[in-house]
């Protein structure tokens, strides 16, 4: 899915960060979530609202190999699952030393949803034979599948065999961050919406300097917003051959030259985006969207401007990031953990993802 490159909203960061998606929500605004599209017939609406009303208690357990801390999920996620959800139990496990994929399948440690990015998700259930069609338990509890972002849905039936392997709740996408203070420090304008790679280069030589004994670096670039965010939005695989198009589509050597360009700006050092946050030696970052949500910004003075395009398509800005969870085929507990995932694609939490600068996965919300 293309993001739409517009204006940027000077005023607030959530405005900005909203704004990204403009191009996948330019619906008029209606109710979100439960009881429409897919099992919206009458009979499934009186299912919805028996199993809503089921108050029986439950553990359901969320793991990701994502590197979100429990406050991150709380924060976007678990608060909000109990607060709804009183008698149930929402535990989340973090990969870590003794919390890998692998040592919690050893372990036999029961998992009930499984979430990650859209490019993790079903490949990890598939990998560990967790998955499971979800497209029964959407339509008995009622879940407005036409109201859910179209592409992202599109994606996981692709990648699901036309199943439905996992849902996404919220997006993410690509940005471009900047250090104002270092552009002030060293006296150079800062950068502007509508810049083409080639200018973030150019700007980026610019700010390489030594200073005080102080290596300072004009931008660091992550791997994923290069190429599993492009605006070119080449295709690892060919879907006529189903074979790589590395050595056959020439766009994949202007993106490798376009990173060879912005790595040699950073001497071909591997700096990252704790080098931009907190060593602040870094001038611009081209990262993700919830940078500034994961990380702690707020001793930094920082900015955003609109994603840089490729002068052959000035028009189009990143793609799309859905998160994706997915319900174990081992869960003893599906229900439950349908009721609430349902509700988090419902006008109320989705609503309030949208006002913490969270991209909604949902089309349409009345307000």
């Amino acid at each position: 899915m293309q993001i739409k490159n517009g204006s940027k909203d000077k005023a607030t960061i959530k405005k900005w960060v909203l704004g990204l998606a403009t191009g996948m929500l330019l619906v008029p605004l209606a109710a979100c979530g439960s009881n429409g599209g897919a099992g919206n017939e009458n009979g499934d609406e009186v299912k919805g609202k028996a199993l809503e009303e089921d108050n029986t208690p439950a553990k359901i357990v969320f793991y990701s190999t994502s590197g979100w801390s429990q406050e991150a999920f709380n924060e976007r996620f678990g608060d909000a699952m109990r607060k709804k959800f009183p008698h149930y139990t929402i535990e989340y496990i973090a990969t870590g030393k003794g919390t890998t994929f692998p040592e919690m399948m050893a372990a036999g440690t029961e998992i009930d949803v499984v979430w990650h990015d859209v490019n993790t998700t079903i490949p990890q259930l598939l990998e560990y034979g967790l998955q499971y069609d979800m497209t029964e338990l959407i339509k008995k509890h009622g879940l407005n599948m036409t109201n859910l972002e179209s592409t992202s849905i599109d994606v996981v039936k692709q990648m699901s065999g036309d199943k439905m392997y996992a849902l996404p709740l919220v997006i993410n996408t690509a940005a471009f961050y900047y250090n104002k203070d270092l552009f002030d420090k060293f006296a150079v304008a800062y950068p502007k919406d509508g810049m083409t790679w080639d200018q973030v280069a150019e700007l980026a030589k610019r700010m390489r300097r030594t200073d005080s004994g102080i290596d300072y670096y004009g931008i660091v670039s992550g791997t994923q917003p290069q190429f599993n965010l492009t605006s070119m939005a080449v295709p690892f695989i060919d879907p006529k051959t189903n074979k790589p198009t590395i050595l056959t589509d020439d766009r994949w050597k202007t993106l490798y030259q376009q990173l060879i360009v912005l790595r040699k700006t950073m001497d071909n050092k591997n700096l990252g985006e704790d080098h931009f946050v907190k060593d602040k030696n870094i001038a611009m970052l081209d990262y993700l969207a919830n940078t500034f949500l994961n990380k702690d910004m707020t001793t930094m003075n920082w900015d955003l401007v609109t994603y840089p395009t490729f002068k052959e398509l000035p028009d189009k800005g990143p793609q799309s990031l859905p998160t994706l969870f997915g319900i174990t085929s081992t869960s003893k507990n599906k229900d439950a953990a349908m009721k609430v995932l349902a509700y988090m694609l419902s006008e109320e939490p989705q609503l309030g993802l949208s006002e913490r600068a969270i991209i909604r996965c949902c089309k349409r919300i009345k307000h």
